[in-house]
C-alpha cells in the first residue's frame, strides 16, 4: 500500500498519513464499544458477537498499517520528529486497539446474567467517556500535518496541546465513572454472585482503553515538546 504526503518531497516516505489511518482504525474500533455495550446490557449477545467480530477486523486492518508504518520509517536525519517516539506511540495504539479488542470478547463469553439498571447506566456512561478519549485523541493526531508542515508553529502546538488537555481531561472523567460504577457493583454483589467479578473486569478493561488513549496523547505532548 502506498502513502503519500506534502512533506514526503523532504522527509521521503512520510509515516503522517499512514499514522492517521491507523489512529481511525483504532478510533473506529472503540466507538463499536458504545453499541456493543448496549446490546451486552440488553442481553442481545448475538449482536455483541457480531460487533466484537467487527472489531477484530478493524484489529487486522490497524495491525497492517502499523506494521507498514514501522517498517517504512526513515532512518534518516531528517525525520520532523524522533523515531522512536513515533514507534511508541504506534505502541500505545495498539494497546488501546487490544484492550478494546479484549472487553468485546469478554462481554461474548456469559449467555446468562442478570445486571441492575443502575449498573447498567455506570456501563453505558463509562463506556461513552473511553469512546470520548479515543475520539478526541484522533483530533489530536489530525493535526500533526498542519503542525509540520508550519515547522512547529506556536499556534500549531497550542492548538494540539489543547486537544491533548482534553484528552486527559476525559481520561479522568472516565477513572470517576469508573470507581462509581466499581462501587455499585460491589453493593449488588449478593445478586451478581460470580457476575460480580466479570463485570468488573469489563469496567477494568474499559478502563485500560481509556489509559493507554492518554499514554498515546503523553507520547504525542513530549513528541512535540522536543521540537
Amino acid at each position: 500500500m502506498a502513502y503519500k504526503s506534502a512533506i514526503s518531497r523532504l522527509f521521503g516516505r512520510s509515516p503522517f498519513k499512514p499514522l492517521h489511518m491507523h489512529v481511525v482504525k483504532v478510533k473506529n474500533a472503540v466507538n463499536l464499544l458504545e453499541p456493543a455495550m448496549k446490546a451486552f446490557c440488553y442481553g442481545n449477545l448475538d449482536e455483541v458477537k457480531r460487533i466484537s467480530d467487527t472489531i477484530l477486523e478493524f484489529e487486522k486492518t490497524a495491525d497492517d498499517i502499523k506494521n507498514d508504518i514501522r517498517h517504512n520509517l526513515p532512518r534518516n536525519l531528517f525525520m520532523p520528529v524522533d523515531r522512536s517516539d513515533l514507534l511508541l506511540f504506534l505502541n500505545e495504539l495498539d494497546n488501546v486497539i487490544d484492550k478494546a479488542e479484549d472487553v468485546a470478547i469478554l462481554m461474548t463469553v456469559r449467555r446468562k446474567r442478570y445486571i441492575p439498571d443502575e449498573i447498567k447506566e455506570y456501563l453505558m456512561d463509562l463506556t461513552k467517556k473511553v469512546v470520548e478519549t479515543i475520539n478526541t485523541l484522533e483530533m489530536a493526531t489530525l493535526r500533526i500535518t498542519e503542525l509540520i508542515e508550519s515547522s512547529f508553529s506556536q499556534k500549531e502546538v497550542d492548538s494540539i496541546f489543547e486537544i491533548i488537555h482534553e484528552v486527559d481531561t476525559k481520561e479522568w472523567e472516565s477513572d470517576k465513572i469508573g470507581l462509581e460504577l466499581i462501587k455499585e457493583i460491589y453493593e449488588n454483589e449478593d445478586l451478581l454472585g460470580m457476575g460480580t467479578y466479570y463485570l468488573i473486569r469489563i469496567s477494568d478493561i474499559l478502563g485500560d482503553v481509556a489509559d493507554h488513549a492518554e499514554d498515546a496523547a503523553d507520547v504525542l505532548r513530549n513528541m512535540i515538546a522536543k521540537q
